[in-house]
């Protein structure tokens, strides 16, 4: 069978084949980064106003967004008398809690009215805030972003609800193990410099900030002569700098503040520091002292982490995880900042095999000392920083980001295009010059988090009995809870799953879950949006609803302190949601703005059209978003009667897992639940999907610049035992770096930077698929060697070492996701609501 459709574009013909089970399309990518892929010169038009403020325009004509960016170059290393406070983070807080004009909460609220998106974030040398919208909408954007950074008002009672915020902050940052071997590697490299300081702040001086110095502080640093501010997408330059320049007249500079930083001591001895933590697996990390991003040797460095550490293909990865099994992932990074960096080598590990792999990794950096990196290494580390470059600019709001970055780092907006024209100019000899240079014994610091001793002993013979055990029970009205007691750190995740899904919703109406789990947490009978947000922002908790094939429900993870809250809140949400239609009007514009984006997205079209071929019956042919039209005829009664229908205690698992009393809490769900009258849920019944029996093909035209090609396979479902060996192939063809797609297409023909491969089970039935991103005049040779590698593992054994690499890291991974009881918990959950029991992850 074949079947084409077309757009109103036939720019480029794009080809989708099936053979057997198989699917495949092909369709075109529209962003051309200028001077660099297109060969073409384009660059941002530079502006610098009376003030001192620095502008930086950037003209994407073919984008639907405008993106706006401000970088204030202010950052935990340079609060001076209030260093190792955190005010600049603080500050970033604050701005988002009112102005002169907007109230508490007015401007998320705003910006979500926009069809926008809105956030920030703060480092050890610049806080960045960035604003992206529909283009349309830049000059209320424009008002938001300059309103924030020139009016906050720091109301006293804001400022100390949010301080309590960061103190819950302070306490998530250290029960996570990698921010913890972070915060350890840093404060073992610097003895002087500002970066030993957590960018969040000790939480004693912290407390003692007042009201009045904050403000004093935000207004010593908020300053036009301190912002970089950039805007990039669908706009004119010419058009929208007399409205910035408008907009900030009124923004006074201040004196120049120099930065004056003490210089880090040169080491002259190696140093060793570890933690002890409870966590199932060892983290490693050996750093050697580094360069700022002004530094010449930056690019080489670059590189060298490429090679040894960056993918799947690197010396590290190949030899310390593949060969010798050490590690369970191991990656190297250049890290730099404005003032000396580092260069670092982290690995996640078994405790034991820590000395072994320190030395493993010694041997790899030795052997490029002396030998240098080999030619084929070095152009892959080339591509791979173009790669890097294309992708950060494919978006308005990643050039904005990498104009602002550039200007305030370097002082010139424009150094990524040099750095790419730089790198492609770097020697082997370059590569072994700084291996020689920085990473010697005297200047490396060995960093390791280690499991505590009780855990290390659970973890080596591996004994699950000895980890926190899941109790089950049944109310007496169908609802399943899960409890799990784990008293390892003050947290509790708790929530709530439902079948349901995009599995079991009526085809004109496809897209009501993700409506109904975007609007489900804005209001109850009792409770508002905006007391529900205040209630949980306050405590630092997080709370959100899930949509996704076969389920949807809520989870909310907290402080343990604050369980009780947690638990009348989604007792609440559960037996009282009213759905606001003012909410779920927002909630349809959100759904509506991201069926355009993915319509308009290479891959998400190219997967949409491939699962509509494949399957012709069955609920995986739909997407959780919904069509335009399908939205736009959902109402409120709707949403309403989905939820009532689906909702029955005996479609129902409730999951508490993390520091609490397994009984208390039983007992507190049977009192807050065992009255809701069971009855059977209105789940429908799913049409079985025909095999495939003849190649289905299909030509889809895009507006393009590049093809992609996408095969796919119906495959074995959740509880066929097949879908493990679908895992692996899945793994052994589309793994990104060294699956055999990745080789044979990226790495030996160069003819692709995005492909890859997935494998997903559903209920009754799966699929697994595989792609490529090329350019047209590819199609035919790209889809050969795609099509062809898929049947060489029809007909070849698999190697045992690349078998035994390929499980080693699926069981690594598997291992990773569920090392917190929010992972725990919520993978429970849904295999328990499936069918396949909450045990299931330990088998």
């Amino acid at each position: 069978m074949l079947i084409q459709t077309f757009c109103k574009s036939k720019k480029f013909c794009h080809r989708y084949v099936a053979l057997g089970l198989m699917a495949v399309i092909c369709g075109v990518s529209s962003f051309v980064c200028p001077g660099v892929v297109s060969g073409e010169e384009q660059q941002a038009k530079k502006f610098v106003l009376d003030n001192g403020m620095v502008v930086l325009v950037y003209e994407l004509p073919s984008s639907p967004t405008v993106a706006l960016n401000a970088l204030v170059k202010i950052g935990s290393a340079t609060e001076g008398e209030f260093l190792g406070v955190g005010a600049s983070h603080f500050v970033e807080h604050l701005l988002f809690k009112g102005t002169e004009k907007r109230g508490v909460g007015e401007i998320s609220q705003e910006v979500k009215s926009l069809g926008g998106y809105i956030n920030a974030s703060t480092g050890f040398d610049k806080t960045n805030y960035t604003l992206n919208v529909p283009f349309d909408q830049f000059d209320k954007a424009l008002d938001i972003l300059a309103d924030m950074l020139m009016n906050a008002t720091f109301d006293p009672e804001q400022v100390e609800k949010e301080r309590e915020v960061i103190i819950n902050e302070m306490r998530l940052y250290l029960d996570n193990p990698d921010r913890r071997l972070s915060r350890l590697i840093f404060s073992t490299v610097y003895t002087r410099h500002p970066y030993r300081h957590p960018v969040i702040g000790y939480k004693p001086l912290f407390e003692g900030m007042s009201r009045d110095e904050l403000y004093r502080f935000y207004k010593a640093h908020y300053a036009p002569n301190n912002i970089v501010f950039a805007v990039a997408g669908n706009v004119k330059a010419d058009e929208v700098f007399p409205l910035i320049e408008a907009k900030f007249q009124d923004f006074e500079p201040i004196p120049y503040n120099p930065r004056n930083l003490p210089i880090e001591p040169r080491q002259i001895a190696p140093r060793r520091a570890e933690v002890e933590y409870p966590t199932e697996m060892a983290r490693l990390s050996i750093v050697f002292r580094g360069v700022s991003a002004n530094h010449p040797d930056m690019l080489p460095l670059d590189v060298l982490a490429m090679i040894l550490g960056q993918g799947e293909s690197s010396r590290l990865y190949q030899d310390i995880f593949v060969k010798k099994g050490l590690v369970y992932s191991i990656y190297a990074m250049n890290f730099t900042p404005m003032d000396e960096g580092i260069f670092g080598i982290e690995a996640r590990l078994d405790e034991e095999r820590t000395e072994d792999t320190i030395a493993a990794i010694k041997s790899q950096i030795d052997l490029i000392k002396k030998k240098g990196v080999q030619r084929q290494e070095l152009e892959k580390a080339k591509r791979q920083v173009l790669s890097r470059f294309v992708f950060d600019h494919q978006t308005a709001g990643g050039v904005a980001y990498q104009l602002t970055l550039n200007e305030a780092y370097t002082g010139d907006y424009d150094f990524y295009q040099k750095y790419v024209e730089a790198i492609k100019k770097l020697t082997q000899d370059d590569i072994k010059r700084v291996a020689q240079k920085y990473l010697v014994n005297e200047t490396s610091s060995i960093v390791t988090l280690r499991p505590e001793k009780e855990k290390k002993k659970e973890v080596v013979k591996s004994q699950p009995a000895h980890l926190p055990e899941i109790q089950k029970f049944v109310l007496d009205n169908g609802i399943t809870i899960l409890l799990r007691e784990d008293h390892a750190f003050p947290l509790v995740s708790l929530g709530v799953a439902f079948q349901g899904g995009v599995r079991h919703e009526p085809k004109d109406k496809n897209g009501i879950t993700n409506l109904l789990s975007d609007v489900w947490t804005k209001g109850t009978t009792s409770r508002s949006a905006e007391k529900i947000f205040e209630e949980v922002e306050s405590r630092g908790a997080r709370l959100s609803g899930f949509s996704g094939r076969n389920s949807f429900g809520l989870t909310l993870n907290l402080l343990s302190e604050d369980v009780d809250f947690g638990m009348a809140l989604l007792e609440d949400l559960i037996k009282n949601p009213t759905f606001p239609e003012e909410m779920l009007l927002k909630a349809k514009e959100k759904a509506r703005s991201g069926i355009i984006a993915r319509d308009d997205d290479i891959h998400a079209t190219t997967s949409k059209t491939m699962l509509e071929t494949l399957f012709l019956e069955h609920p995986f042919r739909l997407t959780s978003l919904g069509t335009l039209e399908t939205v736009e005829s959902i109402n409120r009664g709707d949403v309403q009667n989905f939820y009532q229908r689906l909702i029955s205690p005996s479609n129902m698992v409730f999951f508490v897992f993390g520091d609490i009393d397994a009984k208390k809490m039983n007992d507190l769900l049977m009192k807050a639940y065992s009255s809701i009258k069971p009855y059977e849920p209105s789940l429908l019944e799913v049409a079985a999907e025909p095999p495939v029996r003849e190649t289905r093909e299909k030509t889809i035209h895009m507006d393009k610049t590049q093809a992609m090609i996408m095969v796919g396979f119906q495959g074995p479902s959740l509880f066929d035992q097949d879908r493990y060996a679908m895992e692996i192939i899945s793994s052994l063809l589309g793994a990104t770096l060294n699956g055999r797609i990745f080789v044979k297409i990226r790495d030996e023909l160069g003819e692709s930077y995005r492909l890859g491969g997935s494998y997903l089970p559903g209920m009754e039935t799966g699929f697994s698929y595989f792609y490529v991103a090329t350019k047209e005049e590819s199609i035919d040779k790209v889809k050969e060697v795609l099509l062809s590698e898929i049947k060489d593992l029809l007909n070849q054994e698999v190697s045992d070492d690349e078998l035994q690499s390929t499980k080693t890291y699926l069981i690594g991974a598997h291992k990773m996701r569920r090392e917190t009881n929010a992972s725990i918990a919520f993978s429970s959950g849904l295999d328990e609501l499936y069918g396949l029991g909450y045990d299931h992850y330990q088998s």
